[in-house]
């Protein structure tokens, strides 16, 4: 094993998240940057809203999206199993979890209307299941985000993917609290363009959203092995199709 993947499984999991700096060459970031403004272009041309007000595309894929370049279309899917990418995945699965695969694609960019703080959340948990799940409970979730433009607009709490919720997050999480109240505790993710941050969804994170500042991050959701168990009835009707 290499001192940097050392480095990054130790990072992980002490504080859930780890930066790859200057993971992304020049040329491969012009690349992906073209394809994702491809999409971002067309969805704001296309709101209703002047200048598509949210913060992010989804389904970055739709090949709809790529109906006059397919080329874009072939070069972020490569991208997005390419061996720089999956590199970064390897040994953060749970034992027994399998192999990694791409669960949601967003694109973020800068909001058109006004300024945004985010609540602070777990990814997957609403308030009743906010108190923390037992980490062999639930199945690992890795957000993979690629800068294009400086990014400083994630907060993080380290450690708190493995363990339950102090008294003060419970209420945060709860009552989506969109204020400092958990400021002392996180840390601002810092990202220049070229940057790569891969970090557990399950801990206590939010985003801020800025119209002053431009903002291009490619944001990859994965997770481990089937997207549910596969059962007895499963395996004997996959094999009769096969006859």
């Amino acid at each position: 094993m290499e001192p940097n993947d050392i480095d990054r499984l130790r990072r992980w999991s002490r504080d859930g998240f780890f930066v790859a700096p200057r993971l992304l060459r020049p040329e491969r970031m012009r690349e992906l940057s073209e394809a994702c403004d491809h999409v971002l272009a067309q969805v704001r041309a296309a709101s209703r809203d002047q200048g598509h007000s949210s913060t992010h595309v989804a389904g970055l894929l739709a090949p709809e999206y790529f109906a006059d370049r397919p080329d874009l279309l072939t070069r972020l899917a490569d991208a997005m199993s390419s061996r720089e990418v999956t590199a970064q995945l390897d040994g953060l699965a749970r034992i027994g979890e399998g192999l990694p695969n791409l669960r949601d694609t967003q694109y973020f960019h800068e909001p058109t209307e006004r300024d945004d703080d985010g609540h602070w959340h777990r990814d997957g948990a609403g308030p009743a299941g906010s108190a923390g799940a037992p980490a062999g409970e639930r199945r690992t979730l890795v957000r993979l985000r690629m800068a294009f433009a400086p990014d400083d607009h994630l907060e993080y709490v380290p450690g708190s993917h493995a363990r339950p919720d102090t008294t003060e997050e419970r209420r945060a999480i709860e009552k989506r609290l969109r204020d400092d109240a958990l400021s002392h505790e996180a840390v601002r993710i810092e990202l220049e363009p070229g940057d790569v941050c891969v970090f557990d969804t399950w801990g206590i994170h939010r985003a801020r959203y800025r119209r002053a500042r431009v903002r291009r991050t490619l944001d990859l959701l994965f997770g481990f092995g089937p997207r549910r168990p596969i059962g007895f009835d499963d395996a004997v009707k996959a094999l009769m199709a096969r006859r």
